[in-house]
């Protein structure tokens, strides 16, 4: 063998697992965090190895702190929750705002705001060896002073949304406070082991009754920045001081963004992670989804600025034309304008170039549309063609000269499938077998360049697979929907998927559905009423081998509460259904 193939040869056989062969997906999700029916508000974020691990005030009111886990911000896991409300403790109203760090001494410490029942807030500690198995201490850790503050155990009393950090040889923690002339203000308290601490009176008097909460704290260039929501103020304002202990001018504050509860990390040398939550309004019509959002923090000189890029700019690019600047879309768009229809979409977002709303701190707002004027393509990253067949859901119009979505050999130009919407704007699964095009270099194209009724493209969860098409010839990509079976002799012989029964059964409103895979697959998890009705699609995703879990609230996919009753649910792997069992919400 030629020394310079050798060197390609030993090159190719030390790259990561999954670097040849991988498989494409595209699915417009974007870095945002919701569990449908449930508030998610004040949080806190952090990175371990290269799992991110969200821990938030979940619920209302708020008993327990919700736990999520994952590696790009966009894709999350639903954990168990890590603190409960507990009756006859010191914090049995509610648990709010948690702040997770690593322990010097070995673990993680979790500040959070316990709340008894006079809505009494101090702060609470929570011990734990690893992210997801935490206790907590039995009595609070630190209040604001009555010395200076309005505060008592036994009426409804400010203190909450602890920020700590480590500064000249202290712990500080910082705490929403109101002094005794009805003054806003940030309390602070030092320590010296993280667990006993000491009020040495206010950070900052505010000059109105505004209350400043969840208090960040970052120092930049010899500067000190405070981030936080200031009460009846919709939104973030931060102000700057060249003392941590002084100067603090609050009439020198400005609105960064539109969001609450703000948490900044750097958890890459230079690099701020921004995130807050904020609502949208649901598309029943009846009140709001809450979403902890994600975004870049970055500096022009010494002033703060949230960076929010073209939301699809890391898979996508933008070819010509403004059809595409504000997507993707969020959520079921067109049923907040009153239209009824179940647009199909998989997750959160999904692609259109007749809609005009990103989701909250996004472009548009809920119901707006842009309609078919506009007009543009876009152009998916080059990959190399190793699965089998593509499978993606596509709507709109029913133009196939203007309005398409495309797969394109990215050498010759040629268009290898194209797929069209059918007059709706509910989206139908289409299947191409990519088996003749292994090896190409191809790209995915979505078109609209029509301005006529009906003019526009829909489309998401765009999905290579190993699994094969069957069933009709394929002209073009057209045929609609085919079956899709596994590949004999793709991938070893392995154990067959299991279903577990659901935790609690009976429930209300929450259960935990777990499941086995032996191998990496397509993984889905719908549930059915009595009649079979798919009610609700908990899960439509790539995963991995192995255990996991999914939580059901109880709600549609609308987002509505279901009645008492038998429900039934089902998991299918690689388009094979395991399992169907049954499980009794008991309200």
């Amino acid at each position: 063998m030629p020394r310079t193939l050798a060197i390609v040869a030993l090159m190719i056989a030390f790259l990561p697992a999954g670097h040849v062969n991988a498989l494409v997906e595209f699915d417009f999700e974007q870095k945002f965090f919701t569990e449908f029916g449930l508030e998610v508000k004040d949080h806190s974020l952090i990175r371990v190895g290269s799992v991110y691990h969200l821990y938030y005030l979940r619920g209302s009111p708020a008993v327990d702190i919700g736990h999520a886990t994952s590696t790009d911000l966009i894709h999350w896991q639903l954990e168990d929750p890590v603190l409960y409300v507990q009756p006859g403790t010191w914090d049995e109203a509610a648990l709010w705002a948690p702040q997770v760090l690593a322990s010097p001494v070995g673990g993680y410490i979790m500040y959070y705001t316990g709340v008894n029942n006079f809505v009494s807030q101090q702060t609470g500690i929570a011990l734990a060896d690893d992210p997801c198995g935490w206790a907590k201490l039995p009595w609070p850790v630190y209040h604001p002073d009555t010395s200076w503050a309005l505060w008592s155990e036994d009426s409804w009393s400010h203190g909450r949304d602890p920020f700590v950090f480590y500064y000249n040889g202290l712990y500080i923690q910082l705490l929403t406070a109101k002094t005794p002339d009805n003054k806003g203000a940030i309390a602070c308290g030092v320590s010296l082991d993280m667990f006993t601490w000491q009020d040495v009176g206010p950070l900052y008097v505010h000059d109105t009754w505004h209350v400043l909460e969840s208090v960040q704290l970052k120092e930049r260039n010899d500067k000190f920045y405070l981030f936080y929501t200031e009460e009846v103020v919709n939104g973030t304002s931060y102000m700057m001081s060249e003392s941590l202990f002084g100067n603090w001018d609050g009439s020198t504050a400005s609105l960064i963004d539109f969001g609450h509860a703000p948490e900044v990390n750097e958890f890459d040398p230079g690099s701020y992670v921004f995130s807050r939550h904020s609502t949208h309004p649901n598309d029943t019509g009846q009140g709001y989804t809450y979403v902890i959002r994600f975004d870049t923090l970055r500096w022009s000189g010494d002033t703060p600025y949230v960076y929010r890029p073209w939301p699809l700019g890391g898979d996508w690019n933008l070819v010509w034309g403004n059809a595409f600047l504000f997507q993707p879309t969020f959520l079921n768009n067109p049923r907040n304008r009153g239209e009824d229809i179940d647009v199909g979409f998989e997750g959160y977002c999904w692609l259109s170039s007749y809609e005009r709303y990103q989701g909250p701190l996004g472009t548009g707002s809920a119901g707006s549309f842009q309609g078919d004027s506009p007009v543009g393509v876009i152009r998916s990253r080059e990959f190399t063609i190793t699965g089998n067949s593509m499978s993606l859901l596509v709507g709109g119009g029913d133009q196939p000269a203007t309005c398409y979505v495309a797969l394109v050999d990215a050498d010759s130009q040629q268009i290898l499938y194209k797929e069209t919407g059918k007059n709706t704007d509910e989206m139908d699964r289409r299947y191409w077998d990519l088996r003749p095009y292994k090896g190409t270099t191809v790209y995915i194209e979505v078109s609209d360049v029509s301005t006529t009724t009906f003019g526009h493209i829909s489309c998401d969860d765009i999905v290579e697979s190993n699994a094969i098409v069957t069933g009709d010839s394929l002209s073009g990509g057209q045929g609609g929907k085919r079956e899709l079976e596994t590949v004999a002799g793709e991938v070893p012989p392995a154990r067959t998927p299991e279903l577990f029964q659901n935790s609690p059964n009976p429930f209300n409103p929450l259960t935990t559905i777990t499941y086995h895979v032996y191998h990496q697959g397509r993984v889905t998890v719908d549930v059915f009423d009595v009649r079979g009705k798919r009610v609700r699609r908990l899960r439509d995703r790539e995963e991995p081998p192995g255990s996991h879990h999914v939580v059901w609230n109880a709600k549609d996919n609308h987002s509505q509460a279901l009645p008492s009753g038998i429900y039934f649910y089902r998991l299918v792997v690689d388009g094979k259904t395991v399992a169907t069992r049954k499980m009794i919400l008991l309200k």
